[in-house]
């Protein structure tokens, strides 16, 4: 068991950063697709709108 811990631990620092870095770039991702959709909510309300105002104006 000793051999296992001592191939093991010394790349830990490695897996450590690995996955800290993976979920740094996930995080960021999930924070760049809620931007976009934040954005693309605020462009269909603002459709919507035009199309009330329009169907307002041929009535």
């Amino acid at each position: 068991m000793q051999d296992v811990y001592s191939a093991v631990l010394p790349q830990a620092p490695y897996v450590i950063g690995a996955y800290g870095l993976i979920w740094v770039a996930l995080l960021g991702y999930v924070g760049l697709v809620f931007s976009r959709l934040n954005r693309i909510e605020k462009e269909i309300s603002v459709v919507e709108a035009a199309v009330k105002r329009r169907e307002k104006s041929e009535s």
